[in-house]
C-alpha cells in the first residue's frame, strides 16, 4: 500500500512549521513562532492520522487476503484428513485379515476393560 496523502502533507505542514518558527524566533515574532509550532503540531497530527490508515489498509489487505484463501485451506485439510482416515480403515483392515484372531481377542479385551471400567462407578 502507498503512502497516504495525509502522512506526505502532515511532514510537509510539520517542516513548514518548523521553518516559520525558527524565522519567528530569529527575528523576534513570538506570534509567527507560536504560529509556527501550531503548524508543526497540526503536521504531526495529520502524519500520524496519515500512518494510522496506512495500518488500516495494510491490515485490511491481510484480511481481505486470509478469507480468499480460507477456502482452499479447508478443502486442503479436508483432503488431509479423508486420506488419513483411508490409511488408518487400511490399515486396520490388513490387520484384521492377515490376523483375525488376535484382532478378535483385542476387541474382547478392550470390551472387558471398557465395561468393568463402566461398572465400576
Amino acid at each position: 500500500m502507498a503512502v497516504s496523502k495525509n502522512t506526505v502533507a502532515g511532514k510537509a505542514r510539520e517542516i513548514a512549521g518548523k521553518a516559520e518558527a525558527a524565522v519567528g524566533d530569529a527575528i523576534g515574532g513570538d506570534r509567527m513562532e507560536l504560529e509556527g509550532r501550531v503548524r508543526e503540531l497540526k503536521g504531526k497530527a495529520e502524519q500520524a492520522y496519515g500512518k494510522a490508515r496506512e495500518a488500516y489498509g495494510k491490515a485490511s489487505d491481510r484480511a481481505r487476503e486470509w478469507a480468499d484463501h480460507a477456502p482452499e485451506q479447508v478443502r486442503e485439510a479436508r483432503e488431509r484428513a479423508t486420506h488419513a482416515a483411508e490409511q488408518a480403515s487400511a490399515r486396520v483392515r490388513t490387520q484384521v485379515q492377515e490376523q483375525p484372531m488376535a484382532t478378535l481377542a483385542a476387541g474382547i479385551a478392550l470390551g472387558f476393560v471398557v465395561g468393568w471400567l463402566i461398572n465400576r462407578r
